[in-house]
């Protein structure tokens, strides 16, 4: 499907109205221009609320991994050394299926990988008072589990579109 803002002039160039469009076949009764403009505004408007919601999730993403990250560790005692790494690693899975969820370009998905990793750091520091103890292993490992739950989500994202299209195309066959 292409961009919205292009919905008019193609349409314009087809001789066909928005809805035309959409549906995928000529409408018999002669739809005006103005209720194609209203339509192509309504789906604008609906896009720029989703937008900001995404946003509004992907900073809630980063603080929640930044808790885990870097609030366990304030908070963590020298008994706690198994738990302050598992807690990070749990941190930054639970944030990435979050982020999985949004419809967000991958570049997105694959900066927050180096900002947990960044924000782990930070945690190995506050708790160890340098990187190597623990910082350095679980990075590696975070930004390893992180990758595999992005790529296995765009993966199934990929799967269950196929499976629309394909039945979408059954039902109007």
């Amino acid at each position: 499907m292409p961009d919205v803002s292009l919905f008019l002039p193609i349409c314009d160039t087809l001789d066909i109205s928005v809805n035309e469009f959409l549906i995928g076949e000529r409408i018999i009764t002669q739809e005006n221009k103005r209720a194609d403009e209203i339509l192509v505004e309504t789906i604008k408007a609906s896009n720029k609320k989703l937008k900001s919601a995404q946003i509004v999730i992907y900073i809630l993403a980063v603080l929640v991994n930044a808790l885990f990250m870097i609030g366990v560790p304030l908070t963590a005692t020298p008994s706690d050394a198994m738990a302050v790494p598992l807690a990070a690693l749990l941190g930054g899975a639970v944030s990435a299926l979050l982020l999985s969820c949004l419809n967000i370009k991958p570049i997105w998905l694959f900066i927050f990988i180096p900002i947990s990793v960044i924000e782990l750091l930070v945690g190995s520091i506050i708790y160890c008072g340098e990187l190597y103890d623990y910082g350095l292993p679980y990075a590696t490992i975070l930004a390893f589990v992180q990758l595999t739950l992005f790529l296995l989500a765009m993966g199934i994202r990929k799967i269950i579109r196929k499976l629309i299209k394909t039945k979408r195309k059954n039902k109007s066959s």
